[in-house]
């Protein structure tokens, strides 16, 4: 007889087969990362080895002019390795779920699950999971660690040539960047200089040739001018250092008077280190008419667009063309997982060869479709080209899983 209050024995019976049924297929999640991993770790290596070794055959020559040495190669691919992963990783993951589950369906276990009445969405759904993770860490990596490590690569090859003709040379690893001219639509001000440090957050004068800072407070006032020998970016704010201050008298914009500061802050400047870094990196583009990937991040684009707030229709559209795609870039892994499912899954008598085969066709397609619609779409409706490719394929590839028996 059962106490009081204890479940029925159907209601008690339930419970616990439900929280079998739930152990198990938490091992049976935990069995199909297992065997996807490690063909997913072979794959990430040895394309990502490949990739380093055409690169290096095609550079080899820069490197040598350079004067590198085989350690400093070394440090430099060891560096600049997030450039490659937009590329490598969803190929590696293509690759190895595309083997991983075709073996599954080889041997009869998706059947089996089946069988014990889980759908094929919910046995697809580590793979999924897998994905939206893989997506998470390469917009991670696209974000905060690729512009850092193309600046860093950049600086290794080039070293510190800008430093060493400063008129106090600093001993610095990366390279200053010459002759920067910046213009802050929003606040009016143009900034000329000689020696730039974004990785320090300073900046130099060269030689006889001062940072000089000018701007309007009044369209009926001249320019006030600052010249400076060296500036710092610190607390939030500029400080700058031996400082020949040319500040016209209010009402009087003959008088230009000027005052010598040894050390001066200027609050009221908004422009940091990462926007006058951004403008070097977006201005140069939109010359080119470039639709390829930036190596630039969401960050140094919203901070353009802060300082460039009434720019022309055409550069608005490029700019949030490439916007859009930052975003919609790294789903690309979550896509592939959506695409592979239902080729390398079914069962049956068929070649299996021809599904793998079919599902990096249609991959391919989406790469191209990809390309082709930020380079013509992209001039017209941000939204439409970056995201369109990702719905068409990941919609239709999410139904085929439905469908897979």
């Amino acid at each position: 007889m059962l106490c009081n209050g204890c479940p029925p024995l159907p209601r008690l019976a339930l419970a616990k087969a439900g929280g079998y049924a739930a152990a198990l297929m938490r091992l049976i999640d935990r069995y199909l990362i297992r065997e996807w991993l490690f063909p997913f770790a072979y794959c990430l290596v040895g394309f990502m080895v490949l990739w380093i070794a055409f690169d290096l055959i095609a550079e080899l020559d820069e490197f040598a002019e350079a004067k590198l040495s085989a350690g400093e190669i070394a440090r430099y691919y060891w560096i600049t390795l997030p450039e490659h992963f937009f590329v490598v990783v969803p190929v590696a993951l293509l690759l190895s779920l595309m083997y991983a589950i075709n073996q599954h369906a080889r041997h009869n276990e998706f059947i089996a699950i089946r069988n014990a009445g889980r759908g094929m969405l919910r046995m697809s759904s580590p793979y999924l999971v897998v994905g939206a993770l893989l997506s998470a860490g390469l917009f991670c990596s696209n974000e905060y660690w690729l512009p850092d490590s193309l600046r860093e690569g950049a600086a290794l090859r080039s070293g510190n040539a800008v430093a060493e003709e400063s008129e106090a040379p600093k001993a610095v690893e990366l390279p200053w960047i010459a002759d920067v001219k910046f213009h802050n639509s929003a606040g009016s001000r143009n900034w000329q200089i000689p020696a730039f440090n974004p990785v320090e957050s300073s900046m130099s004068g060269v030689g006889d040739k001062p940072i000089v800072i000018s701007w309007k407070w009044d369209e009926d006032q001249p320019k006030r001018e600052l010249m400076a020998a060296s500036a710092l970016w610190k607390d939030g704010a500029w400080t700058l250092y031996n400082v020949r201050d040319y500040q016209p008298t209010e009402g009087f914009p003959e008088a230009h008077p000027m005052k010598f500061h040894q050390e001066l802050r200027i609050d009221e400047f908004d422009e940091t280190p990462v926007q006058i870094e951004g403008e070097l990196k977006i201005a140069p583009l939109f010359e080119k008419r470039a639709h390829k990937r930036w190596s630039v991040s969401l960050a140094e684009i919203d901070g353009y667009r802060r300082l460039h707030p009434e720019m022309e229709k055409e550069k608005k559209a490029i700019l949030d063309a490439q916007y859009q795609a930052r975003l919609a870039e790294p789903l690309t892994c979550l896509i592939v997982v959506l695409i592979a499912i239902p080729f390398a899954a079914p069962s049956g008598r068929r070649n299996a060869a021809v599904g793998v085969a079919s599902g990096i066709v249609v991959c391919l397609a989406f790469f191209m479709v990809q390309q082709m619609s930020m380079a013509f779409v992209g001039q017209y409706s941000a939204h439409v080209a970056a995201w369109t490719p990702h719905a068409l394929f990941g919609g239709i590839s999410a139904w085929q899983i439905t469908r897979v028996r």
